[in-house]
């Protein structure tokens, strides 16, 4: 038996050099508790839900998310809704949060899609993360322009004037509001090609018919939701063409 043993030269669990040799792995980055937070990240600091999305916090977020897209269409809806009144102060929010979320669940999977020939290694769940932070951000610059839509909507009698700035926010909300797709494609060092842009148009088509499949957004009708299908550039011509005779048969 040996008095003196020698000190063992194996690293005892928790000690330095164990430490160093399995180094403890960084934390993931702090969830927003509240939505306000997140709306700051949003407006400020858009890239920075990449850390979220790619870390184990997607659901949380993504509920989060969703809850300023419910908010945020509603409301638009509801400015919408004061043109007529009646019974489109129900129908117009439930419509727009119904279109909107139909036409990001059927556009998700080639949004995937492009991204991947696009060079991104991402999931389906991180893709669809950002998605809903892009249409979350689009949400927030409608919010922002409900002020002067309001404005309009309750002096103006003239529905395809109307339809024409809402459509106009439309596009302005998603041109910024999309750009985050393209940020989210430079932040993961991936080229810029055509596969987002055709996305994107293919994105804004569907959504200009989900208004014309479930029109009315704007004006009333017998129905709460149309008898006839129509592509959404014949819905509005027709529209303008109505409302043209009826200018005319009110003139003296």
């Amino acid at each position: 038996m040996n008095p003196n043993p020698e000190p063992s030269t194996h690293p005892t669990p928790g000690s330095a050099e164990g430490d160093e040799n399995h180094p403890t792995p960084p934390p993931l980055p702090e969830v927003p508790v509240t939505l306000l937070r997140l709306v700051d990240d949003l407006l400020k600091r858009p890239l920075a839900l990449l850390e979220y999305v790619q870390s184990g916090a997607t659901g949380v977020v993504v509920k989060r998310l969703l809850v300023i897209i419910a908010a945020a269409f509603a409301l638009f809806g509801l400015v919408l809704a004061i043109f007529s009144g009646g019974g489109q102060y129900l129908w117009a929010p439930l419509k727009l949060i119904a279109g909107i979320a139909v036409s990001g669940a059927i556009t998700l999977p080639s949004l995937y899609i492009f991204s991947c020939l696009n060079g991104h290694d991402v999931t389906i769940k991180s893709v669809a993360g950002v998605l809903v932070a892009s249409l979350a951000l689009v949400g927030l610059l409608l919010i922002g322009l409900t002020p002067v839509l309001w404005v309009f909507a309750q002096s103006s009698t003239s529905l395809p004037f109307l339809g024409a700035l809402a459509l106009l926010f439309w596009s302005g909300a998603l041109a910024f509001g999309l750009s985050l797709l393209f940020k989210t494609g430079a932040a993961l060092m991936a080229k810029r090609n055509a596969y987002l842009d055709l996305w994107v148009i293919l994105f804004i088509l569907v959504t200009l018919q989900m208004s014309t499949a479930l029109r009315p957004l704007i004006g009333t009708s017998a129905t709460i939701l149309p008898t006839e299908k129509k592509f959404f550039l014949v819905h509005w011509f027709d529209e303008i063409s109505l409302s043209s005779r009826e200018t005319k048969k009110t003139q003296p």
